[in-house]
Formats: C-alpha cells, sequence, structure tokens
C-alpha cells in the first residue's frame, strides 16, 4: 500500500503525507508470523514548501487524514518516526526536533481522539537513546497491543 496527500494551508504553505506499507522482510520470522495479516504502515510527513508555523487546521487535516487511513484499513498498526534530518521552529530549544515532533504527535493523536469520543486506539510512544534521541510512535487498537510490543521489542533489540 502506498497512498499520499497533499496539503496546502491557506498561507501557502504545502505539505505531504505519505502512508506506505512496512518492509516486513526486515522484521525477525517470529514476529512477522506473529503478526500474520496485519499490516504496518509507516507514515512520513513532508513540508514541501513554506516555513511559518504550521496552523491547527493543517494540523487536524493531518489527523483526520491519518484515522481515515486506520478506519480503511482495521488490520493495521502506523507506525511514525520523528526525524531528526530537519529542524522545525519551536519556543522551547532546550529540547531537540524529534521530541518536539514527538510531543507534537502525541498531542495531535490526543484531540483528535478525545474529540471523536475514541477509546479504543491507542498511542504507543516508544524512546531511547543510540547514538541520538529517537521518538517512535505506535497507534494500533488496543486488541493489538502485544503486536506492537513485538515489533517495539525488534527495534531495541536491533539497537543494542
Amino acid at each position: 500500500m502506498k497512498v499520499t496527500y497533499p496539503i496546502r494551508a491557506v498561507n501557502g504553505n504545502e505539505y505531504l503525507v505519505r502512508i506506505e506499507s512496512f518492509n516486513r522482510e526486515m522484521l525477525p520470522d517470529d514476529v512477522k508470523e506473529l503478526l500474520g495479516s496485519i499490516e504496518i504502515l509507516d507514515i512520513s510527513l513532508e513540508r514541501v514548501s513554506g516555513n511559518t508555523p504550521t496552523s491547527p487546521n493543517v494540523l487536524f487535516d493531518i489527523s483526520n487524514f491519518i484515522a481515515g487511513v486506520l478506519n480503511d484499513n482495521p488490520e493495521t498498526i502506523l507506525y511514525f518516526y520523528c526525524d531528526d534530518i530537519h529542524d522545525v521552529d519551536r519556543r522551547n530549544r532546550s529540547i531537540t526536533p524529534q521530541k518536539y515532533r514527538s510531543q507534537l504527535f502525541s498531542r495531535m493523536f490526543d484531540r483528535y481522539t478525545q474529540s471523536h469520543d475514541i477509546s479504543d486506539i491507542i498511542n504507543t510512544p516508544l524512546e531511547f537513546k543510540i547514538d541520538r534521541d529517537v521518538y517512535i510512535h505506535f497507534i494500533s487498537k488496543r486488541e493489538y497491543l502485544k503486536y506492537v510490543d513485538a515489533f517495539k521489542d525488534t527495534i531495541l533489540g536491533g539497537c543494542k
């Protein structure tokens, strides 16, 4: 699966949300077997143009799109890696861009689930340190948390 969703804000900023299948071949055989028909979808968000702060309307649009993909594909786990390549405008310069993205992602998720009275979809953040701080989020149905845990363990095992 590969889906892209372009967003153009009223201020001219442009974004591209990309959701595509995670390469399962990177996973150990036991995790692939455990997942069965559960698909892992990798979310990426790119600012295509503009440099003004992202508006709440754009964040809401991103959340709606991601929720729609999850609703249309119920046997999925969404995976979001908070990149550390590009800087991001943030008030608190004492936190890294990836930590800022992680906090923003969690706030977006919380606002969306609260405003839509959703309690069975869970955001599972993962934070660890290798040569830098790494922040990853998994979004899944509550019943899929055992799969999320297996995927997390695989990631953490590869970082040792």
